[in-house]
């Protein structure tokens, strides 16, 4: 699905597989040098699951900055929605691409009925420079995967408020990713957090500001080749923090943030958390998948066993 500028755009997939939604930005504007040419947040995304019986389950709705750093947070493809750069890319001349993706962290295995609908709204000023306006584009599709649906998760976002001096929130059970976003600080230097309490069924941690900077620069993936292959990579000295990834998953997850509170900005601090549901059918389902992939795995070893022994 191609979306330009100022358009809206919605289209339904059918039994395919998928965890996550693949997006590229194709930046078309002859001489846009220094230009800030991509702007995410003025791009609503929204994914809706039907399925025959049941309500529709809503994964995500929010814009692409938000949704698309906090699933790429200390990736290489944070660099799209860098603070110093958040255009991604300089456009000298030509056409330059910005490619990430908004992921679900799970599979949904589409069958039968059902079918996921994708909405893009691209607002003015997605595309910030005028020059990119007439043949610029996003192209937004299904990312498609290998996998057994085990659970739905759905993408929640917080927003922190202005000038807020500490805050509690409650993100409930089956959290497996949670990430902490920061927008207008482009250093370490004028911190926004003070101090960031963690609870949980299997963790419980009092992280200081040094801690988290700490954990972002172990984090921090060392990848040499970007998606955009004309920008160097550099780590990113932002404030933005990965408190849960992919893997992990915890209960009962509360977090209490003390704020530096002469540095939080409006519309600039966010906490974005992943929760899975799920029930005894989609379980059942998709352990009795594992169980014939395990005996198909047995077969194929005794096969090849057969074999060596003629």
């Amino acid at each position: 699905m191609n979306v330009k500028h100022l358009e809206t755009k919605n289209q339904e997939y059918r039994n395919l597989t998928l965890d996550g939604i693949s997006v590229k930005a194709l930046i078309s504007g002859a001489n846009a040098s220094g230009s800030q040419n991509m702007a995410f947040e003025n791009c609503l995304l929204k994914v809706i699951l039907f399925r025959d019986g049941k309500s529709p389950f809503v994964i995500c709705q929010d814009n692409l900055k938000i949704l698309g750093l906090a699933s790429n947070l200390n990736g290489l493809d944070q660099y799209a929605f860098s603070t110093d750069r958040s255009s991604g890319v300089t456009v000298d001349n030509g056409r330059k691409m910005v490619s990430f993706d908004v992921k679900f962290g799970g599979h949904i295995n589409l069958k039968g009925n059902d079918y996921i609908y994708v909405e893009v709204i691209n607002q003015n000023g997605l595309f910030t420079d005028a020059s990119l306006l007439a043949n610029s584009y996003l192209e937004v599709k299904p990312r498609k995967s290998v996998g057994v649906e085990r659970y739905l998760a759905k993408i929640v976002t917080k927003t922190i408020q202005a000038n807020e001096t500490s805050n509690q929130y409650t993100l409930g059970d089956h959290t497996i990713k949670l990430a902490l976003l920061n927008f207008d600080k482009a250093d370490f230097a004028a911190n926004v957090v003070n101090t960031l309490a963690f609870s949980s069924d299997r963790l419980d941690e009092v992280y200081n500001y040094p801690d988290l900077v700490a954990a972002k620069i172990r984090g921090f993936a060392k990848n040499l080749i970007p998606t955009s292959a004309d920008i160097s990579i550099n780590f990113e000295e932002d404030q933005s923090f990965a408190l849960i990834e992919f893997g992990q998953e915890f209960n009962a997850v509360g977090v209490e943030i003390q704020f530096n509170a002469a540095n939080v900005v409006a519309s600039q601090n966010y906490l974005v958390a992943w929760n899975y549901t799920t029930d005894w059918e989609t379980i059942n389902k998709a352990n009795a998948i594992d169980q014939k992939h395990a005996k198909d795995a047995v077969e194929k070893v005794d096969a090849m066993t057969k074999t060596d022994k003629k």
